[in-house]
């Protein structure tokens, strides 16, 4: 929304292009932030990011059909959880979305279901970035597995049962040394033998 255009330098009412964030995920949502300013006091609406609500109500006669409005208070943030589903009220105000004729209020720290906003799907891997920002941030993760790996410590439940694995294996216990293996690898770890005794990978590695 054009704010200093249409409330400072008094234009015609209008839209612009956004950024449009959502349209990776279907999602047409306008998002305007300071739903609830109030800095104009009883003499100037300034509500709805300063346009005040009659300006607001006809402004959205002009976007396109379906499309969704988010308005959130100020000091507020809504986050959205595209694996959950859901979104969250965080702050000390509310978020309002306005669909299809109706308007919804949620209260802060309250959480609604993602479908509120529109019909919505989870993007293929990749899809819609640049193939080299995709393989960068590709690269960046599988670093950042790889350091985790490096740093990861196994607990005393494993050290313990590693050591039980190897007195079974000098034992020639192999039944008893295969089992302890097998619970060590469903605490994360793989034992691999070694000339200098038993070493422990993080699977993940």
């Amino acid at each position: 929304m054009p704010v200093y255009e249409i409330y400072k330098v008094g234009e015609d009412l209008h839209w612009q292009r956004g950024l449009d964030f959502l349209a990776a995920y279907g999602l047409s949502v306008t998002v305007i932030p300071h739903w609830n300013n109030s800095d104009g006091g009883t003499e100037l609406d300034t509500s709805h990011c300063y346009v005040g609500e009659a300006r607001f109500t006809k402004l959205q006669t002009l976007l396109p059909a379906g499309q969704c409005v988010l308005g959130i208070d100020e000091h507020t943030a809504v986050i959205i959880n595209f694996a959950d589903g859901c979104c969250q009220v965080m702050g000390s105000g509310t978020a309002t979305v306005l669909r299809d004729g109706t308007a919804h209020v949620y209260e802060k720290d309250s959480r609604f279901s993602l479908d509120v906003l529109g019909e919505w799907y989870l993007p293929l891997n990749g899809d819609g970035i640049p193939t080299d920002l995709w393989q960068a941030a590709l690269a960046a993760a599988a670093e950042r597995e790889r350091e985790a790996a490096a740093t990861a410590v196994p607990s005393a439940q494993v050290y313990a049962l590693v050591a039980a694995r190897d007195t079974a294996r000098a034992a020639k216990d192999w039944q008893t040394a295969d089992s302890l293996r097998d619970e060590i690898l469903n605490l994360g770890w793989q034992v691999l033998d070694t000339p200098d005794g038993s070493e422990l990978l993080p699977l993940d590695g």
